[in-house]
């Protein structure tokens, strides 16, 4: 093989391009002016509309101004929030297959969409201390702790109250982090009542591997305590995908809507608070 045509076999790859967010293009090919910031992320095929401060958003992020400095912070939220997506698709994927392997491929998914979560507050924490210059460090940033939740309503009240109000949902991940991390784990798997009438051991597997999976509602159900047979509320585990999605959902909209009533763009592109 020549050089030039190994050049040439190169020149099909595509080429990294900065947009609104780094976007794959070939040579040649008009690069579109269109919002990339949520197209190019896992959750793009489950929103059925941009919010309605998106158009705003972008224009703070990605125009003359100061503000772009934050674009980068917002793909990161952005990318972590498709996270939890792209971990409720493995979860519901893993749970259809009929095999006995699929049990460690659910919990691994599930410890990560708790992962995921929790890094997901961290991103819209890190966020905001950056924008309202709250000067905190590391360990500090933290939507849980009260010094940092504090200095918040000291910048933007309204901010403070609306996130005030998802302190219950804050706290719930941060304790179910903390005890995957800390503690023996959590009980991810089927709890099935297998019928009497089911004597065939191959019928009883094949049962429980079409039960779905649970986890502790409460995150101080540990491992431990149900071996010594204390007793505790479970729910599906895709209802409880769901449910913090949801409340991820919220959070999203209260940090990045908020951020885009606290700054408006003035006619020469120039952001003011």
């Amino acid at each position: 093989m020549s050089h030039d045509k190994s050049a040439n076999m190169f020149d099909r790859y595509p080429k990294i391009k900065k947009g609104s967010m780094i976007v794959a293009v070939k040579d040649g090919t008009n690069e579109k002016k269109a919002d990339q910031l949520i197209t190019n992320s896992y959750f793009a095929t489950f929103l059925e509309k941009r919010p309605t401060y998106w158009e705003k958003l972008i224009s703070l992020l990605y125009g003359k101004g100061r503000l772009k400095k934050y674009a980068s912070i917002v793909e990161d939220i952005v990318d972590k929030f498709s996270f939890l997506f792209l971990a409720k698709d493995q979860i519901l994927s893993h749970e259809m297959q009929l095999n006995v392997q699929k049990r460690f491929y659910v919990k691994y998914f599930a410890y990560t969409f708790v992962f995921m979560t929790k890094s997901f507050l961290d991103s819209l924490a890190v966020f905001i201390n950056e924008i309202y210059q709250l000067s905190f460090n590391g360990g500090e940033i933290d939507l849980k702790k009260g010094k940092f939740i504090n200095e918040i309503k000291n910048k933007n009240n309204e901010l403070y109250s609306l996130l005030s109000m998802k302190h219950n949902f804050i706290t719930k991940v941060v304790k179910y982090r903390d005890n995957l991390i800390h503690k023996h784990g959590l009980y991810v798997g089927a709890i099935p009542t297998v019928p009497e009438y089911l004597t065939d051991p191959k019928e009883v597997d094949l049962f429980i591997l079409k039960e779905p999976h649970y986890i502790p509602n409460d995150p101080n159900l540990l491992f431990d305590d149900i071996y010594s047979g204390k007793k505790g509320e479970f729910i599906k585990l895709s209802s409880f995908v769901d449910d913090w999605i949801g409340e991820s959902a919220q959070l999203f909209d209260i940090v990045l809507g908020n951020f885009t009533n606290y700054f408006y763009v003035s006619h020469v592109g120039k952001e003011y608070n």
